[in-house]
């Protein structure tokens, strides 16, 4: 962005910041603020909101208030409908349902004094004291300008029209909570998620008390609905609310039409007629627990190797005899973890329960009988043999300090972490591998430098290098940045 514009703009980006990020007034007038916001976008092409987002906001970690976790009970030995029915005999009075969709869960705050959307952040099965990650820049335009004034907080679920998968295979979950988190999509974003709001949460304020003593269902639809200008699909809506009275034999599936799309439903809410929530009813099968599971063995192991996600590392897959949960055939579980598949033996003979772990994943559960003890551990491409010594978390990881396929990631991360520190990498270290060569530069002794942590050797040994025409004092400078950039680059990717 060209300071020329910033400096012009500025009152504008003082008054958007103050709103969206240290939710204060604007300092001017609801008037003066949008002639403002319009002016910029017409004569400079300058959207402040996106500047703010993209500048302030983009992928930092908020606090999450006012998101309370749901109680999740299994539904076994009966219908969901008659489960429903016997909660609403306990409660002893009338209650709504909602259809608990598989999403990604997000929380929409807003301003209560004039229901505009201030932020969204990823929420998922976070507690209270938890943070999630700001994602207002690339879903505020999903939803309405305004909602109800009084509501400061609207829990949602991104989610994906069955229909609109390009394949069978994809879990819409998975693929919901990739978009939701991804930096390049922003296409996919448009084009494939639909937010769908079914919570809300009320200030004290009289509009705030007025709304939590309406009818729950009222208030949901009064949300409105937005629908994309590209291709028509519905980028927002609020939930589908029923009456125990409402609901039908499409209850006790797991794929569930409605007039925003088709979805997988893993089981139902329920909520008192002024929108307290009283418990989640979970259909046998989804989660993590043991209800549900089905026993296979296993037959092979997959290792999946990360190097094109940019990392050195592997995640384990289990091949098994197949089987179908909740009507998806299941054929290559997560194995949970490397370390669980070492530590339980899971290999091939293994007899294992698989579950869908979170109601979506297929993951091994129990394992009721060890496999022959051949994990089929993969070689890195720099002739590495890994073994059970090199798990690293849940995955496994090269041990070799050296190993190529790292140094190469981490070069590459140099550049990039270069630049942020505005360091200008030619003057004191050429990271491409031909240019090392031509400079003669023993780029291994130099990172050897970095991960024992021996700043004198590395300082020496770059100095000797040293053909510029900088002051010693500046060569000093550089040297010393060079090393921290180093550093830190290599204690992000676990090198020391």
């Amino acid at each position: 962005m060209e300071d020329y514009i910033l400096d012009k703009w500025k009152v504008l980006i003082d008054a958007c910041k103050a709103y969206y990020i240290d939710s204060q007034p604007t300092g001017l007038s609801d008037m003066d603020y949008d002639e403002l916001e319009k002016r910029a976008i017409e004569e400079d092409n300058f959207s402040v909101r996106d500047y703010i987002f993209q500048t302030y906001l983009r992928g930092t970690k908020a606090k999450n208030s006012y998101i309370e976790k749901i109680k999740k009970e299994k539904v076994l030995g009966m219908s969901m409908k008659d489960a429903v029915k016997n909660a609403q005999l306990e409660i002893g009075d009338q209650i709504y349902v909602d259809l608990k969709y598989d999403g990604s869960s997000l929380a929409i705050y807003l301003d209560p004094t004039n229901g505009t959307p201030r932020r969204i952040v990823t929420c998922g099965n976070l507690n209270l004291e938890d943070f999630g990650v700001d994602q207002t820049y690339k879903l505020l335009h999903f939803l309405p300008k305004h909602f109800p004034t009084g509501i400061v907080a609207i829990q949602a679920e991104a989610l994906i029209d069955l229909t609109r998968l390009e394949s069978d295979q994809e879990r819409a979950r998975q693929k919901a909570n990739g978009l939701i988190n991804s930096k390049y999509c922003d296409e996919e974003v448009n084009s494939l998620l639909t937010l769908r709001a079914y919570r809300y949460y009320t200030d004290n304020s009289p509009d705030g008390i007025s709304i939590s003593n309406m009818d729950y269902r009222d208030v949901i639809r009064s949300f409105g609905t937005t629908v994309s200008p590209v291709d028509g699909h519905i980028m927002f809506s609020p939930a589908d609310i029923f009456t125990v009275d409402e609901l039908g034999d499409w209850c006790e599936k797991d794929t569930i039409t409605t007039s925003t799309g088709t979805f997988l439903a893993d089981g139902m809410v329920l909520y008192s007629k002024s929108g307290k929530c009283i418990k989640a009813l979970k259909f046998a099968g989804a989660g993590s627990s043991s209800d549900g599971k089905v026993k296979t063995k296993v037959l092979d192991i997959l290792w999946n190797d990360k190097t094109a996600a940019g990392k050195d590392s592997w995640s384990a897959n289990v091949l098994i005899e197949p089987i179908v949960l909740r009507g998806t055939e299941i054929r290559k579980p997560s194995a949970g973890s490397v370390g669980k598949l070492i530590k339980n033996n899971i290999t091939p003979g293994a007899e294992v329960s698989i579950i869908l772990a979170n109601s979506t994943i297929p993951t091994v559960s129990e394992v009721y009988k060890g496999g022959n003890g051949d994990y089929k551990f993969p070689t890195c491409s720099c002739g590495y043999k890994l073994s059970g010594a090199d798990v690293y978390g849940s995955n496994l990881k090269c041990g070799n300090p050296m190993c190529s396929k790292r140094m190469d990631r981490m070069t590459r991360t140099l550049r990039d972490e270069a630049d942020l520190f505005h360091l200008d990498l030619n003057k004191f270290l050429v990271i491409d591998r031909f240019k090392w060569q031509e400079t003669n530069i023993d780029t291994v002794a130099l990172i050897n430098y970095v991960i024992q942590g021996n700043e004198t050797d590395y300082h020496n040994l770059l100095m000797s290098y040293m053909k510029t025409d900088l002051q010693q004092r500046n060569l000093e400078l550089v040297c010393h940045a060079s090393y921290l950039v180093l550093r830190n680059v290599c204690k992000e990717r676990k090198l020391y």
